[in-house]
């Protein structure tokens, strides 16, 4: 998800399926599913739940590609709808729109990696992969394997004889009539996700102000210490700071917030590094993003207990939320949630258990403390920010040398 832009009046400029929006009195906490449903003809994305995904995503900050984008009955449908409906793999059609866009976005990320290239006509993806592109969703009415079929048809490694009763081919036909009778998937297809005029709009890091509400994104440290220095105490206004805004699907909110302010703009709080001291994450970053790190860190070779723990964290994040939330929700919201409100984190459990380090702004003033300190310290407060986190380098906190055989004493499940 791209960066919306504003024009000079502060009027908000987004992309739907590449269209171009411009709103001005819309209230920031206006959720992009309630603008979809209210404001546009794309009525592909439903409420369900309300706790993920588009029911959850802000308006302010977004381009958006829903289903309607990548194909339709006037354009031509996209290989993914055709296969969904020649798989049997949709009755209501409730959830086939997000099923159809994760597998799409799983399909498009898949280009962006280093992945061996696949046969013509398939994806970089392997059947085991495709499939957990649709872990995060729910179906109530159709079983879940012409689902899964309609999945591992885009995989490079699929067996043809696995996939199930469909509408293309019949049964004892030879490989190749089933191949060529599949309507026809090319990468890097020509649907934007990015439309071309919102890298032409004017940049503003106050994207939607009135006398009543705003929206501020700001891309500096310095530029947050302001905004947060503003906030004016005993004034009643309410200041609401967001990344993903994944928390309202489990805090539900009654009441809006007069001050929006966005993080995920701010280098220093999307920033990942690893040091002799540790690993260091910004508080901005994605649980997904934190995830990827973590494994990363692993892939030298080097089976050291640094290494060791860094794996077993990003096994047991995988583990929590789905997809959809993992993708959106930052790591430093996790752990403010548990901070604030007593939230039941996993992620804050382990991160605890191996002796994590955060940095608390308040004011001009930064301060580093233990997770315990930070966990006990009284709840933040709206002008306090987390900033990172930071696993340490157990390896050089236990003064092990590189190639000892390391046991683990313990599992997280």
């Amino acid at each position: 998800m791209e960066k919306s832009e504003s024009t000079v009046d502060n009027n908000l400029v987004f992309g739907v399926n590449g269209k171009r929006f411009e709103v001005s009195t819309i209230h920031p906490s206006t959720t992009l599913l309630e603008f979809l449903r209210s404001h546009t003809t794309f009525k592909g994305a439903k409420l369900s739940c309300g706790e993920v995904s588009s029911c959850l995503t802000l308006l302010c900050g977004c381009s958006i590609t829903r289903t309607e984008g990548i194909g339709n009955s006037r354009d031509d449908f996209h290989p993914i709808h055709e296969r969904f409906s020649g798989f049997h793999a949709s009755q209501c059609g409730f959830c086939t729109p997000g099923m159809c866009m994760s597998l799409f976005s799983a399909l498009v990320n898949a280009e962006k990696t280093p992945l061996p290239e696949p046969p013509l006509g398939f994806s970089k993806l392997k059947v085991s992969e495709v499939e957990k592109a649709i872990a995060g969703n729910l179906c109530r009415c159709t079983e879940y394997r012409p689902i899964a079929d309609t999945c591992k048809s885009f995989a490079a490694n699929v067996d043809m004889e696995d996939l199930g009763l469909n509408s293309f081919w019949r049964m004892g036909d030879s490989k190749d009539v089933k191949l060529s009778s599949l309507p026809s998937y090319k990468r890097n297809g020509d649907v934007c996700t990015f439309p071309q005029f919102l890298k032409s709009e004017n940049r503003s890091s106050l994207l939607l102000v009135s006398c009543r509400y705003s929206w501020s994104s700001p891309v500096s440290i310095e530029e947050l210490q302001r905004l947060l220095g503003s906030v004016e105490d005993g004034n009643g206004s309410r200041v609401k700071v967001v990344v993903g805004n994944t928390g309202m699907g489990y805090y539900k909110e009654v009441e809006s917030y007069d001050k929006y302010i966005d993080l995920r703009y701010i280098p220093e709080l999307s920033m990942i590094r690893r040091d002799d001291t540790g690993l260091n994450i910004g508080a901005a970053v994605t649980i997904s993003k934190a995830i990827e790190a973590l494994k990363e860190c692993n892939q030298h070779g080097f089976h050291t207990l640094e290494n060791m723990v860094y794996k077993k964290i990003a096994d047991h994040m995988e583990k929590v939320a789905s997809g959809f939330i993992r993708n959106s929700a930052s790591l430093g919201g996790n752990l403010v949630m548990a901070q604030r409100n007593h939230f039941p984190s996993d992620t804050e459990t382990i991160l605890l258990s191996v002796g994590s380090l955060v940095n608390i702004m308040t004011g001009l003033k930064i301060e580093e403390l233990t997770m315990e300190e930070f966990l006990r310290r009284p709840e933040l407060d709206s002008k306090s920010t987390l900033l990172s986190v930071k696993i340490p380098d157990w390896n050089g906190l236990m003064g092990i040398s590189l190639g000892t055989t390391m046991n683990l004493l313990f599992e997280t499940y």
